[in-house]
């Protein structure tokens, strides 16, 4: 597995994710973010396609990458005829990588032409694009479904795109198994003397199994993208391969794992597409600790519940608060916040008594609660009153006045319904003083505290927020749901402009 070719195609499959669009200057950042990582090749678009990316390859020339540039297109029935191999010359990328069918299904019913055609096509179209001086990689589309319908065909496709300079199996709907993979990936070493490699998207959840199998295999070169962006389910995550790779199998890459989970929070940030706080090594949550035992045998050895260090990947250690945390998990928490306190600090014990009787204590409100306690911080705001109505439509109004540094700021704000007027107004009068406008709510939860009470229980209403790449979430408890909003609401505010200020 040592010396693997890492191949990465963010900015053309990645592309292809819902609800992800990159722009000219998108792409170009993003490249040199991706070549300072330590990626052999990046996959810059289809120029065929829009004639963005075609204007991306002129551009990318000048960026001084490491990384080579590759340009994407697809196998042709006269490629010396054809506009879309035309476009792919004149991209003048380091390499071209044409895709092609292995699946006898796409050849008759997608294609609409004989087995013996679609070979033709393969073998032509890359001896073409050879004999204009390029270094060509063959995608074998569909291999895996092929191999497993019709093995001998899909060999023959293989065998047909001898002429390129490294050949790569795609598991292109994503439904192969690894055992699969293994077996499909064992025929084709029989009959393949070019360099293999692997495409696997994720549909089934084996993208990563996928990949392994075909390195184990020999493979010397893996397709993947970061933060497992790609159409559907997405495709193999370079977050999760490269470290179990790098640092579970100790293969030697080339690349800057410690900046690994830096690389993830950027490309997040420029696609919207958020990482799950649970992802593996990169998740927020990947390396936190909420269980009093968890925390008190972590404080003593860290590989006791950490499988790898999370700063060899970029991550840091963090700890949850809740009913079950002791002192010392309070007093961890203090420390990522720079406030170095023993057990007895009278900070450490009213932080102790509100987890104990709020039972919900987040991170962000223990940060609230120790900056005022200890620096003396005042908030950088305060609600003085709001008045909210609601319609039978379920539209509501909402009338605030706010108060920063001696100022009173009266705002009214209309949403779809009583929180989200709350906010937009609360917003309103914030963005008088304050750039709040990157700060979006991702997640928010209600929980009923008292069943037996029916609807006079008390709720616990959790909000996260994310902005810049970061997140925290807060709490507010009350037995009316708007009040409970409101706590939560204004003590997020409060923690990232008590952030920003330093």
């Amino acid at each position: 597995m040592k010396n693997l070719v890492l191949y990465d195609t963010t900015l053309r499959d990645g592309a292809q994710t819902e609800g992800v669009t990159f722009s000219l200057e998108d792409k170009l950042a993003i490249s040199s973010k991706l070549s300072d990582f330590g990626f052999h090749y990046i996959e810059g678009g289809w120029p065929a396609s829009n004639p963005r990316d075609s204007v991306f390859f002129s551009e990318a020339r000048n960026l001084g990458l490491k990384a080579k540039i590759a340009a994407f297109g697809m196998t042709s029935r006269s490629p010396e005829k054809d506009s879309n191999i035309e476009a792919l010359l004149k991209t003048g990328a380091d390499v071209i990588t044409v895709f092609g069918k292995s699946w006898d299904l796409h050849v008759r019913d997608v294609l609409k032409t004989s087995n013996e055609e679609n070979l033709k096509m393969i073998s032509s179209t890359i001896e073409f694009l050879k004999s204009h001086g390029f270094r060509v990689f063959y995608d074998a589309e569909h291999f895996f479904d092929g191999y497993k319908h019709n093995p001998s065909y899909a060999l023959r496709t293989l065998e047909a795109a001898d002429g390129a300079d490294e050949i790569i199996l795609c598991d292109t709907n994503g439904g192969a198994m690894p055992w699969e993979v293994d077996a499909a990936a064992k025929a084709a070493r029989g009959i393949v003397r070019k360099p293999l490699g692997m495409h696997a998207h994720n549909d089934c959840g084996m993208a990563l199994m996928n990949s392994l199998a075909a390195a184990g295999n020999g493979f010397s070169h893996v397709q993947g993208t970061v933060n497992g962006l790609g159409e559907r389910c997405g495709n193999l995550d370079w977050c999760m391969f490269l470290p179990v790779l790098g640092i579970k199998l100790g293969s030697g890459l080339n690349v800057e794992l410690k900046n690994l989970m830096q690389l993830s929070r950027y490309v997040e940030r420029m696609t919207g597409f958020n990482v799950p706080r649970n992802r593996p090594f990169v998740g927020e949550s990947a390396f936190s600790h909420k269980g009093g035992v968890h925390i008190d045998a972590v404080l003593k050895i860290p590989e006791a519940y950490e499988h790898i260090r999370p700063e060899d990947v970029g991550n840091a250690r963090s700890f949850g608060l809740s009913e079950q945390v002791g002192r010392a998990g309070i007093v961890m928490a203090a420390k990522q916040h720079g406030y170095h306190l023993d057990k007895d600090h009278p900070a450490v014990t009213e932080a102790f008594e509100r987890i104990k009787q709020k039972q919900a204590f987040t991170d962000a409100e223990l940060f609230l609660l120790l900056s005022n306690r200890i620096d003396g911080k005042k908030d950088p705001f305060g609600l003085l009153d709001y008045e909210t109505e609601v319609s039978k439509s379920g539209r509501s109004k909402t009338e605030i006045k706010v108060g920063i540094d001696g100022e009173v700021y009266h705002e009214i704000a209309e949403g779809v319904g009583p929180v989200h007027s709350f906010d937009v107004a609360l917003r309103k009068a914030l963005q008088k003083r304050f750039s709040v406008g990157d700060v979006k709510l991702t997640n928010f939860r209600v929980r009923i505290l008292n069943q037996e009470k029916a609807t006079a229980a008390s709720v616990e209403v959790f909000i996260e927020f994310r902005a810049n790449g970061l997140s925290w979430s807060t709490t507010g408890i009350s037995d009316d749901v708007i009040r409970a909003s409101e706590e939560a609401l204004i003590n997020g505010y409060k923690y990232y402009l008590l952030k920003n200020r330093g």
